[in-house]
């Protein structure tokens, strides 16, 4: 799957996620920094997703590392299930098939390193 999409740097970004159930738990994805956790509460899972991506974020802001990390993109398969809940919630916005977040960074939201 070929997704076009503008370049991340360290001055700005999207970062895009996505949370859903799998069988007895629920799997959140950052899915532009490749970051997968698991867990019982899906609000509570979206929270920690979040703040693993921001770390990262300041991560790579902080050390100066190389932007790619900022690009650094989940499999298909995380990409067909955040596209298919896209979806389901487009046309039936009642329906809770997925989670699904797209966070807009800039430098000037970012704490500044020295």
């Amino acid at each position: 799957m070929k997704i076009k999409r503008n370049t991340n740097s360290k001055q700005s970004g999207t970062m895009e996620f996505l949370v859903y159930r799998e069988d007895s738990k629920y799997v959140g994805v950052c899915l532009t920094f490749d970051i997968v956790e698991e867990g019982k509460d899906p609000v509570e899972l979206m929270k920690s997703i979040k703040e693993a991506a921001e770390l990262h974020l300041e991560t790579v802001i902080k050390n100066n590392l190389p932007d790619d990390l900022l690009n650094r993109y989940a499999p298909d398969e995380y990409w067909q299930k955040y596209f298919e809940a896209a979806r389901q919630i487009e046309h039936r916005p009642t329906s809770r098939s997925g989670f699904l977040t797209i966070s807009p960074y800039s430098s000037a939201m970012m704490p500044q390193f020295a």
